[in-house]
């Protein structure tokens, strides 16, 4: 009797598991900017598709590297063909991103959450396409901070 329990026990932790794996969390410490979140609203306005989905932005301090890990532990790593990983700015540090889905999605398309995780930040304001003639003022760069973006469908 012990013996099934024990299986019982163990089959009902696997299947929790399994069910609550892949779920977006919020990094730990990372607080939830307000501003940059209607900033980022503001921008995505009249995009194809930006109505079907809810905009969050979150800041921390931490490394990329380590919010990177973190995501990576919960989400399925995406690389987004259209967008380059690594990008030099006009003020010669490296922009860095790197999504991640949630809810075992293939895909930005069937996904019902995904996230973007950028550092340093860069003012969405400032800023919509970076090329040539941007300057580093331009660009509203603050090293140090490491972004998370959560799109969630509506």
């Amino acid at each position: 009797m012990k013996r099934l329990s024990l299986i019982t026990v163990c089959i009902f932790m696997i299947i929790t598991t399994a069910l609550w794996a892949g779920d977006f969390a919020v990094y730990p410490g990372a607080k939830f900017d307000e501003k940059l979140t209607k900033d980022a609203i503001q921008m995505s306005a009249g995009a194809p598709g930006a109505e079907m989905w809810n905009v969050e932005m979150y800041m921390t301090k931490d490394a990329f590297e380590k919010v990177c890990a973190f995501y990576a532990k919960i989400g399925k790593e995406y690389n987004m063909p259209s967008s380059p990983k690594e990008m030099k700015l006009p003020s010669g540090s490296i922009l860095r991103t790197q999504y991640y889905l949630f809810g075992g999605a293939a895909d930005l398309q069937s996904a019902k959450s995904w996230i973007k995780v950028q550092n340093p930040l860069i003012s969405h304001k400032k800023v919509q396409i970076l090329g040539p003639g941007t300057k580093s003022q331009d660009t509203g760069e603050i090293p140090g901070v490491t972004t998370i973006m959560h799109m969630k469908r509506k």
